[in-house]
């Protein structure tokens, strides 16, 4: 019952996260977290483009100890090839630091 509430209170807090990591390449439109399926879904209109980019990870895991926690993505989805074949290789299978405000929302309690 709370899942899905506390997967869109988290999106929101992980939106504002990643568009400022992100905004130097584009603008973060969407973001929606699903903590249960662990997956995450984002839509980016990249710099000097019109149209957005879908990005969908199919599957990611929390890794690492307290206060160092990781996120790695698993499998990785994009609708745009050339950026999959980027992402691929400079993002899946390798861990990413986490924020703790983030681990609940990810699916790890804190």
């Amino acid at each position: 019952m709370f899942g899905g509430l506390k997967d869109t209170l988290t999106s929101a807090a992980a939106r504002s996260l990643v568009a400022s990591r992100i905004e130097r390449y584009g603008k973060l439109t969407e973001l929606h977290l699903d903590s249960k399926a662990r997956t995450i879904t984002a839509e980016i209109v990249l710099e000097g483009e019109t149209e957005p980019v879908a990005i969908h990870v199919g599957r990611y895991r929390i890794g690492g100890e307290a206060g160092k926690h990781t996120l790695t993505v698993e499998e990785l989805e994009v609708s745009r090839a050339w950026l999959k074949n980027l992402l691929e290789d400079v993002l899946v299978g390798k861990p990413l630091h986490v924020p703790s405000l983030l681990l609940v929302a990810l699916g790890k309690p804190g």
